[in-house]
């Protein structure tokens, strides 16, 4: 009997692929990729903000880079910061601030009295870390602007293998000597071209007999009779005694009936949703730069991707760039009502404020709305997802995927917990 693959995002497929036996993958919306997915903008792909192909594990890099055409890219990150590109990360090039942030960003990071002080949260960590000047000139607020949720009142998860800088660098950074963060990022590879959606794709290409992927079906109930899993959907009953759950679990638990305590606990699991805003511009002041984030209230989105950044397929044939800025919103805030049409409305308005981008510039727009973008790393966060993930294995179900393990996993990540859960599986056949 097949294994059974709920949700065909690069979770689904590339589990599917590493898996060894014959395999089946069941997915909602009429195509593949999940937030894998790019799109069409006038001749343009753009993806669900920037991606990266990037891994430190090379067997996992080696399972990217096979499956799909790339090319390597220098990476060119900034920060807008009061009218100033400052290089990102923000401590690598203090000597870009105003005299007095770039000296009270150097003196409490050199006379940290936080620094041996048990960072408590992602607030403390950063406090502990950077000092006060870094963290509340940029850390606090950005991180504020993307989690809609106080870096406070989140764990350390998301933070907690990033590196104490030593005095030296920031001492250099403050002088106007450059140095470079997170090395292993420095360069990337990204698709010739198609988005990051031909990655996905190209793990497909290699299924062939071995998994049938349905698309645009429905779940409508999920039982368990004796040792095997009946999903009845749109399309009829699947039965497996292998079911491997790649979607995000608030989806799953509509299907099963679970005891209260764990019931409460999804209820406290939280995540971010987003708005992707496509713009076609005819110029823009935003230099040769990926990506720019900002931290400031004065715009409504926290990140600008330049598509055309990534090669001369991802730029329009008339000389316009594509620009996509990103906006975060939780479930039933202000944000989530709003209309696409007066969404990309502020978000002109605000780019026009920058003075990256005049308004005059901006020739079409285009705005997309995905439920689950990031998972929120809350206090409760371990507790209620380890809750969650025990009682799924209970009952025999596994999980992988960003929001199928409620982690927030990059798609190296993901990958690699394909490639440690298809390994399982596969010892469990011999």
């Amino acid at each position: 009997m097949t294994a059974l693959i709920l949700g065909a995002g690069l979770a689904g497929v590339s589990l599917a692929h590493f898996l060894k036996d014959k395999s089946k993958i069941l997915e909602r919306e009429n195509r593949i990729g999940g937030l894998c997915r790019s799109f069409n903008f006038d001749g343009v792909k753009h993806d669900i903000g920037p991606h990266i192909l990037f891994s430190k594990d090379k067997n996992v890099l080696d399972a990217l880079l096979s499956n799909v055409d790339t090319r390597k890219i220098r990476r060119s990150n900034k920060i807008f910061h009061k009218g100033r590109f400052i290089k990102y990360p923000f401590e690598n090039e203090l000597s870009a601030l105003p005299k007095k942030e770039r000296d009270f960003c150097l003196k409490t990071f050199l006379n940290n009295p936080y620094r041996n002080r048990p960072a408590r949260n992602m607030m403390d960590f950063f406090l502990k870390t950077f000092g006060e000047g870094i963290t509340n000139l940029y850390l606090a607020p950005y991180n504020r602007k993307i989690w809609k949720f106080d870096p406070s009142m989140m764990d350390t998860q998301m933070v907690e293998r990033i590196p104490q800088p030593p005095d030296e660098d920031i001492i250099k950074s403050a002088k106007g000597i450059a140095t470079e963060g997170y090395l292993h990022q420095l360069y990337f590879s990204y698709p010739e071209r198609g988005g990051i959606e031909s990655l996905v794709k190209g793990f497909t290409g290699k299924l062939k007999d071995k998994c049938d992927i349905c698309k645009g079906i429905k779940i409508k109930q999920i039982k368990k009779l004796r040792s095997v899993w009946n999903v009845h959907t749109s399309k009829g009953v699947f039965k497996t005694k292998q079911l491997i759950n790649c979607m995000p679990l608030h989806q799953l638990f509509r299907y099963l009936d679970p005891p209260q305590n764990v019931k409460k606990a999804l209820s406290e699991l939280k995540y971010n949703s987003i708005y992707i805003v496509a713009l076609k511009v005819k110029k823009d002041n935003l230099g040769d730069n990926y990506v720019v984030n900002f931290a400031g209230d004065d715009t409504l989105f926290h990140r600008l991707n330049k598509v055309g950044f990534l090669g001369r397929n991802y730029r329009f044939k008339d000389g316009s760039k594509c620009l996509v800025a990103e906006v975060t919103f939780t479930p039933n805030s202000d944000l989530a009502k709003i209309s696409k049409k007066d969404l990309a409305l502020r978000v002109c308005d605000d780019l026009a404020k920058t003075g990256l981008v005049s308004k005059k510039d901006i020739l079409k727009t285009n705005v997309r709305k995905f439920e689950y973008a990031y998972v929120i790393y809350d206090l409760d966060h371990k507790k209620n997802a380890a809750k969650i993930m025990n009682y799924l294995k209970s009952i025999g179900i596994l999980c992988c995927g960003r929001f199928a393990e409620f982690q927030y996993l990059n798609m190296d990540a993901t990958v690699s917990h394909s490639i440690e859960l298809a390994k399982k599986l596969n010892k469990n056949l011999t």
